[in-house]
């Protein structure tokens, strides 16, 4: 339900927004995986399932002499459902079912300067929340299920260069990357942990393109 209720928050926003983006994928799974063990050795699987997911983003831009500034606020949500069969690969092991829901928040806000009809510099800061639930289920209930949530908090700093042209755009780009932050709920984030992950952090460094056709 929490990820219905996230999801739902951003409607408000819709009508104010510059900018909206909403996108998603929805593909099926067969294939052969190696899964570790517990012994150090690796154990072949027959994996069939789905993979599906959704955003949802809004943004608002405003241009001002000295640059533009954009805050962009957006929601991801993915679930999977995937079974782990064994009859051909290996009999000992028990067949199980693992589905996997998650929710990434996130927030952005970017300032784009030098901007030129091929060329724009932009500095952004942001943070990502994971939130995400875990499940095994075994076949004929072989061995007890087992639910995990799994949850942290990813914030950013990043610089970075755009040249674009006609269908076509290059973006290298240097981030300064903190360390996840790992949490139960919101209220038990531990302070070493975030200090921790402070001192943990490390530069990042990257290009993305795309071209159109």
């Amino acid at each position: 339900m929490k990820q219905y209720i996230l999801l739902f928050l951003f409607i408000p926003i819709v009508s104010l927004s510059q900018r909206i983006n909403v996108s998603g994928s929805s593909y099926q799974i067969n294939i052969i995986e190696l899964l570790p063990t517990f012994e150090g050795d690796f154990v072949s699987a027959k994996v069939q399932g789905r993979n599906t997911s959704i955003y949802v983003g809004v943004s608002q831009s405003v241009r001002l002499p000295i640059g533009i500034y954009t805050l962009s606020v957006g929601a991801n949500y993915s679930t999977s459902i995937m079974n782990y069969d064994f009859n051909e690969t290996n009999p000992l092991y028990a067949n199980y079912e693992k589905i996997t829901d998650a929710i990434v928040p996130e927030l952005e806000f970017q300032y784009n300067v030098l901007n030129t009809d091929f060329f724009s510099a932009y500095l952004s800061t942001g943070v990502q929340v994971y939130l995400s639930n875990l499940g095994y289920t075994y076949v004929d209930n072989l061995l007890e299920p087992y639910d995990y949530e799994y949850n942290y908090i990813w914030p950013y700093l990043s610089i970075g260069a755009v040249l674009y042209g006609n269908g076509w755009s290059v973006t290298p780009f240097i981030r300064y990357q903190i360390d996840p932050v790992y949490f139960e709920e919101f209220s038990n984030i531990d302070p070493d942990e975030v200090e921790s992950s402070i001192e943990d952090a490390g530069i990042v460094t990257g290009i993305r393109f795309s071209v159109g056709f």
